[in-house]
């Protein structure tokens, strides 16, 4: 798993493989990056393989940080695979980046 953070840790770009084989990983990944933020945005789009267990470590990790008055914003454009899966497992996502950041 690649990741790539831009727009001073604002934005953090996951490529590669989300799955249950690397959870934690990506998980402290983004409450490290999300430490240095109040609002998080995660692209989604260079993903080649996502599962429904990483769908819901994104979810969960959303909802930890709407706890603590942050926010993490899951976009995906392009991303057919990420599409799908959100669908089935019913999770929100964007399709444009907001406009603190477009």
């Amino acid at each position: 798993m690649q990741f790539h953070s831009f727009l001073t840790n604002r934005l953090l770009r996951l490529e590669g493989k989300l799955y249950s084989g690397n959870l934690s990983e990506v998980q402290h990944k983004i409450e490290s990056a999300l430490d240095r933020t109040q609002s998080l945005i995660i692209d989604l789009d260079r993903l080649e393989n996502f599962d429904a267990a990483g769908a819901y470590m994104l979810y969960i990790a959303s909802e930890k940080a709407r706890e603590n008055n942050k926010e993490i914003i899951l976009f995906c454009k392009e991303n057919e695979i990420v599409k799908y899966v959100f669908k089935f497992v019913g999770i929100h996502y964007y399709k444009r980046l907001p406009k603190l950041i477009a």
